[in-house]
């Protein structure tokens, strides 16, 4: 294998992949890097067997052919070199890696790495069978609207390993759109997205629960440039493409719990906030909650808003009232202040509404305007009065 790319082709190339290498191996294979070059690209892959990742880039191939080396060593390599042409050649399973070191003239460098035969590396098929969508159709308005949804909901996944399907992002795709759903029994987030699907799903609705792995991979490269223009929802595994890149993942076996009961039907106390004041107020009083329950109580009143807490632990307390448009009854209830400020965090609005009962009851919490297309809400548990 010969080749030359340029550093900064290279790096974003193998920054793209790395992701899916396996920090704690069950085979050395799985953290490799795999490079294959063809036809006037370079392409690199990666996998844990649970999330593999595979993407090209522009090469000027001389010879073809394929290797895999240590992929965190070649990642530190590629980092650090400066912006250049790199020539990359591959001989008795050795990869060597030279050019110029940036703009200096007569600067040389030139690594060796190790590698492990390509045909030991597990192989990342193409195609799936599944639901397929396409989504390119929808570019102009809703070019990144999948790592929006993901980011608005991935975050209420639960961490308790004893109820596997909660420690996903339920995801159901139908004729009219899509709806992402997470929780973790104290907090729960649901963001539902219209689309026109009709003549791609039509009556046979798809739904997978997506790892919070690849849901976290997902919000973070969608959150540039790139989109997903395909999709397919396999029985066990999802396979994305975004162009230039391919990712496909295990889904976590369901069903998912039933969640349409915890919704509460019977909030009639309204409070509308701004958040520029709401977030910022929630972050200072929650330096004097407990450390235990990390509780900030609001008493809700007329025109405005009351939140303290109480650290018995160092004998603080903290007190802030700030205006909200509030004019029902009186009503004092407790949350968890971390909770409350990934909530806040995440709704992308200058208002906040909380639609509320009593004490005891979820409050749902949503973005004073929201687009058309979109409908996103969350709830929120209260801490017990006595807390």
């Amino acid at each position: 294998m010969k080749l030359i790319v340029e550093r900064d082709q290279l790096w974003p190339g193998i920054d793209t992949v790395i992701d899916a290498v396996a920090t704690k191996p069950a085979l050395p294979i799985l953290s490799n890097i795999l490079l294959s070059a063809q036809k006037g690209e370079l392409i690199l892959a990666g996998t844990d067997l649970d999330l593999s990742i595979r993407t090209a880039v522009p090469a000027t191939v001389r010879e073809p052919g394929s290797i895999t080396v240590p992929a965190r060593t070649l990642a530190g390599i590629a980092r650090e070199w400066p912006a250049s042409q790199l020539s990359i050649e591959v001989a008795d399973n050795r990869l060597l890696l030279s050019g110029k070191l940036g703009a200096v003239e007569g600067s040389q460098g030139v690594y060796s790495l190790a590698g492990i035969s390509p045909d030991e590396f597990p192989e990342m098929p193409s195609t799936i069978e599944g639901l397929n969508v396409d989504l390119n159709g929808f570019e102009d308005s809703d070019s990144n609207f999948v790592g929006s949804m993901l980011n608005k909901t991935s975050f209420a996944i639960s961490r308790d390993e004893t109820r596997p399907v909660l420690n996903g992002v339920f995801w159901v795709i139908d004729a009219e759109g899509m709806t992402m759903v997470a929780t973790d029994g104290y907090r729960f987030a649901r963001n539902r997205h219209l689309l026109d699907l009709k003549n791609q799903v039509g009556d046979k609705p798809g739904e997978v629960i997506l790892p919070p792995q690849t849901s976290a991979y997902l919000v973070k490269m969608l959150n540039g440039q790139r989109r997903i223009h395909r999709l397919t929802l396999g029985a066990s595994q999802v396979l994305f493409d975004l162009g230039s890149t391919q990712v496909l993942s295990r889904v976590i076996e369901g069903p998912y719990v039933n969640y349409e009961p915890v919704i509460p039907r019977q909030n009639d106390k309204v409070m509308r906030i701004s958040k520029e004041m709401l977030l910022p107020a929630v972050r200072r009083v929650s330096i004097l909650s407990s450390t235990h329950t990390h509780q900030v109580r609001m008493r809700i009143q007329k025109n405005q808003l009351e939140l303290s807490a109480a650290s018995p632990e160092i004998g603080g307390e903290a007190r802030e009232v700030i205006p909200a448009n509030y004019s029902q009854e009186e009503l004092d209830v407790g949350y968890n202040a971390n909770y409350l400020i990934e909530i806040l965090r995440k709704i992308e609005a200058d208002d906040i509404v909380f639609e509320l009962h009593n004490a005891v009851t979820a409050a749902l919490v949503r973005p004073g305007v929201q687009d058309q297309a979109e409908d996103y809400f969350c709830l929120l548990m209260p801490l017990r009065p006595s807390a």
